[in-house]
């Protein structure tokens, strides 16, 4: 029996219409999908009139989940795998399935697509040459401390994927262990109808996020 498929495919991340055609097609033609959360992805797959059976597959049970999808991509089926945003297994599910295709010789197939990372550093103004991505800070000071003092040091452009109630919070020890001569661009609901972005100091961003709420990305200059 000829194996199946698994298709990585970048999904928006926010504006429904920032999906390929390619994308749509390769859903629409998928035997199910494997996303993160069922109730986005329905969001996604009625915009375009797509009726699929959806498996889900998320953080804490990744392992158990992964291998009944390798039972049916065995079986031949064609496997789509969504991220609830964005592209699967950059900060999200998926890097556990992904590898356990490679040692099956299972074909994994990517169809390329939004990503929150990328976009943000297009439009930062700030060098994207060479960069560290850093997903979400630690959640413990004494990590979140020990980051910080290291990207003090560090020429790269960084990365960072902010919760909404800690910004100020993160902002504020960035501040404290960075200094203030660095640039940073903070982007808020990218894509959405409400975003909006700020491009200066550290320390002038501790004014603009007061209050604000959603979900951020932020690019931090490197040292010059």
């Amino acid at each position: 029996m000829q194996k199946g498929e698994l298709f990585v495919i970048g999904t928006p991340i926010g504006n429904l219409e920032d999906i390929t055609l390619r994308a749509i097609r390769v859903i629409k033609d998928s035997d199910f999908i494997v996303c993160e959360d069922t109730r986005k992805t329905i969001v996604l797959l009625k915009k375009y009139n797509i009726k699929k059976k959806l498996f889900a597959y998320f953080k804490g049970q990744e392992k158990k989940r992964a291998e009944y999808i390798i039972d049916k991509l065995k079986e031949g089926k064609r496997v789509c795998l969504l991220s609830e945003s964005g592209t699967p297994c950059i900060h999200d599910p998926g890097v556990y399935l992904v590898r356990r295709c490679h040692e099956e010789g299972i074909r994994v197939t990517p169809i390329p697509g939004p990503s929150a990372l990328t976009s943000s550093i297009s439009v930062s103004g700030i060098d994207g040459d060479t960069f560290i991505f850093l997903g979400f800070p630690p959640k413990k000071k004494s990590e979140r401390e020990k980051l910080f003092s290291f990207l003090k040091e560090e020429p790269k452009t960084s990365i960072f994927y902010l919760p909404p109630h800690k910004i100020e919070e993160t902002l504020k020890e960035i501040l404290n262990h960075i200094g203030t001569s660095r640039r940073v661009f903070i982007i808020r609901e990218m894509t959405k109808k409400f975003e909006e972005y700020y491009y200066g100091t550290v320390e002038e961003a501790l004014l603009w996020v007061k209050n604000k709420k959603g979900e951020f990305t932020m690019v931090i200059e490197g040292k010059r």
